[in-house]
């Protein structure tokens, strides 16, 4: 499960390109928007997060340098003192999200190479998807998003990272499952289980993130998590018993 949670770099993702702001372009003066004097690696760090929320609100191409700047306290040539032009911005938050992915997977380790530990993983996963204690992880779900609805480049290497860093150890645990006679029906592909049910997760923290009219799950974002696992753990095959008693979950 990739999660936008998604990860160390396997390269910047390509993004279109624009001109850039000329390096001679004249600063901007104090503006009075930045009062804080800031070491230059802090003004970045600073430049970073608020680039990051406008690009996965809006996506690269309807992102605006000036809304960037502005979340930032800073003037656009300040702005592109630190980055040279929106394109280095982008990469920017890309590279900082794919160092991410690393962490993001260390919570969700398979805890046993078993039934339990694929239903367990799956379930903390759409506990993450559907909860509101995450905002990093959230934003790294819009961010999968805008890049597929782009070239999809960047979606693409979050993807192979996770397939790399799990897909071994959820064949293990998927094939330890069926042996035990646990897990019935026609076997899936490994890799596409692993797609399927990030999809889902990624979908779901989208649209669970909705204002509350607009939103058309019904229950508590903890059902709404439950419903999802069991969802997708009926759809490999195992059943509402082995589920509630790896989730250790009341009966419906």
């Amino acid at each position: 499960m990739a999660s936008g949670r998604s990860a160390a770099s396997g390269g910047p993702a390509r993004v279109p390109r624009s001109k850039a702001l000329p390096s001679s372009a004249p600063l901007a003066k104090d503006d009075g928007m930045s009062r804080n004097r800031l070491s230059s690696p802090e003004r970045k760090a600073v430049i970073l997060e608020a680039a990051r929320k406008v690009f996965s609100n809006h996506g690269f191409d309807a992102a605006r340098t000036q809304d960037i700047a502005k979340g930032a306290g800073v003037s656009e040539a300040l702005m592109y003192r630190h980055f040279p032009s929106k394109e280095a911005l982008y990469r920017a938050v890309l590279r900082q999200t794919i160092r991410e992915q690393n962490a993001n997977h260390a919570m969700l380790i398979l805890t046993e190479p078993t039934a339990r530990g694929v239903i367990q993983r799956i379930g903390t996963y759409f506990d993450i998807a559907a909860s509101n204690n995450f905002p990093r992880i959230k934003e790294g779900f819009r961010l999968l998003l805008a890049s597929l609805a782009g070239d999809g480049s960047f979606a693409s290497l979050v993807y192979r990272r996770a397939l790399r860093m799990s897909l071994s150890a959820t064949a293990r645990a998927l094939n330890a499952a069926r042996e035990a006679g646990d897990l019935d029906g026609t076997m899936i592909e490994p890799a596409n289980t692993s797609m399927f049910i990030e999809h889902v997760g990624t979908m779901l923290n989208t649209v669970i993130a909705l204002p509350g009219g607009l939103r058309p799950y019904q229950g508590t974002g903890e059902q709404i998590a439950r419903d999802a696992t069991r969802f997708c753990c009926r759809g490999l095959g195992f059943s509402d018993a082995m589920i509630d008693r790896c989730l250790e979950l009341p009966a419906p």
